[in-house]
């Protein structure tokens, strides 16, 4: 999952962590079969702007002990403008974990498809424990000590410094946020969502989810098979690749894609970062430098780019093809002794505002994907990874391991392995993956339809991470006519 970075509007990329993309605690196993369901609480709608109702949903922290502590979800919905055709519900998710539903699904309503406007209510919400709910996850109030780590020491004490880091960050949401932290698992999401499905009175679930929420498509499916009406998953998580198979998955395509980024600009005299044909070298001696001493990053020069900065200042534009202009100008700055291009979007990776305090998107993020999906906890794993990746993936992916460390560290246990999904006895689900998807590698979207037992595969050829609303219109075409139709590409459908 990404640090799935999300915004309000479907043609900027959700926020999948570039790298890490992802309960009653139950132990490390899978989750056993959920205990029955309380009937849902009734929802009063209200008039909120743009044709929009909002309504808060009370959910019970521990799903095993309903009279308990709640979280209060915001949600969000749009009518269907064809009520006379109207066929449900279409609950989105954008990612993350850490996005907001319901901010996404503002923003959606503008790019969807004519179809699916007329003929749902599109419904979107925040979950438990993110962006709008509360409470919510919260660790820290300043993220510069843990993004501004060297993810490549150079010796045992910068070693040294990174599991401290880890050990600090993942210690201070235990103390900030300990009681909820084995309760906002996927596994619980879930559950959310079929108490919100029911009290939207929709008898199966129609969703739509990308990167990170196709893991919680995959885990609805898994978990309530018969109350699946349609699924797309776009961008997909495989739900068999364990915590530091998932970042060497994540480094490999990362770097691929810089690679097309830096041979793109290489064969353009009018990018930026030209550099009269040869990116490549520029690109490494502007890594280098940053190596050697943090560049400084006007205006005002209180600031500076360090290696962990430029990490994720890289890895942001990376998401999406028409961001790589913005790419090759911040990188010839840096070539230039400025980084405040690259910390710019650094800022905008790990939702830094211009007065310094953070969102909770970040801490969420690793709330999340620390116990969906099991991290050897021996920092030794990810070192020798890191080694790995300097021969396979050195420009870029061998920064990578890093990032896992909190997640390895985190005082919760995973509530699952790595097994397989098949929601068996589900009706057909359709997964879409991008053939150059630096965050969610396109492997896994194979291997995610290859599991489900009713999957079916549609193929984006490029490159930049989500295909759906991103003028793909046989991708476009294909999903709506899903959704609305239940109608599956035919086998093998690539689109170009």
């Amino acid at each position: 999952m990404d640090l799935v970075m999300v915004t309000s509007s479907p043609r900027r990329l959700c926020r999948v962590s570039p790298f890490l993309v992802f309960a009653l605690f139950l132990g490390c196993g899978d989750d056993p079969d959920p205990a029955p369901a309380p009937s849902p609480p009734a929802i009063s709608w209200e008039e909120c702007g743009g044709g929009f109702e909002c309504a808060t949903f009370s959910v019970p922290v521990n799903h095993d002990a309903p009279d308990g502590r709640t979280f209060s979800i915001p949600l969000v919905r749009r009518p269907a403008a064809v009520p006379s055709a109207r066929i449900g519900s279409l609950l989105v998710n954008p990612g993350g974990p850490g996005g907001s539903g319901v901010g996404w699904a503002r923003g959606l309503q503008i790019f969807l498809p004519q179809p699916l406007k007329d003929r749902f209510d599109l419904v979107g919400f925040d979950p438990r424990g993110q962006a709008g709910s509360t409470p919510r996850i919260d660790c820290v109030d300043d993220l510069g000590p843990l993004i501004g780590l060297d993810p490549t020491p150079d010796d045992a004490a910068e070693q040294q410094a990174l599991v401290a880091g880890a050990d600090a960050f993942a210690a201070a949401c235990e103390a900030r946020s300990g009681e909820l932290l084995p309760f906002v698992g996927t596994n619980h999401i879930v559950r959310d969502m079929d108490l919100l499905r029911e009290a939207l009175g929709d008898e199966k679930l129609t969703f739509l989810g990308f990167s990170y929420g196709t893991f919680v498509g995959a885990m609805y499916a898994e978990t309530y098979p018969e109350r699946v009406r349609a699924l797309v998953l776009d961008a997909a998580i495989d739900p068999t690749v364990p915590g530091d198979r998932y970042i060497e998955g994540q480094a490999v395509a990362f770097e691929a894609e810089l690679e097309k980024f830096l041979a793109d600009c290489a064969a353009d005299a009018k990018c930026a970062f030209h550099s009269g044909g040869d990116p490549q070298s520029a690109y490494d001696a502007v890594k280098a430098a940053i190596e050697a001493s943090p560049l400084p990053a006007p205006p005002g020069g209180e600031r500076a780019l360090g290696p962990g900065e430029f990490v994720y200042g890289v890895a942001r534009p990376l998401y999406d093809e028409s961001q790589w202009k913005g790419l090759a100008e911040a990188l010839a700055l840096a070539a230039a002794g400025d980084g405040s291009g690259l910390l710019a979007y650094a800022d905008d990776y790990v939702a830094r505002s211009e007065d310094g305090s953070y969102d909770d998107s970040f801490e969420v993020y690793y709330g999340v994907i620390s116990v969906d999906l099991p991290f050897p906890a021996d920092p030794a794993v990810y070192q020798a990874l890191t080694g790995e990746l300097q021969s396979k993936a050195p420009r870029f992916g061998a920064s990578l391991p890093a990032t896992a460390l909190p997640s390895a560290r985190w005082p919760v246990p995973p509530w699952r392995s790595n097994t397989p999904v098949s929601a068996a006895g589900a009706p057909p689900i359709l997964v879409v993956g991008g053939t150059g998807d630096p965050a969610t590698p396109y492997a896994w979207s194979v291997s995610l339809a290859e599991q489900l037992s009713s999957g079916v595969l549609l193929t984006r050829e490029g490159p930049g991470h989500i295909s759906f609303l991103r003028d793909h219109t046989c991708i476009d075409q294909a999903v709506t006519d899903y959704l609305v139709d239940r109608k599956v590409p035919a086998k093998g459908t690539t689109c170009k």
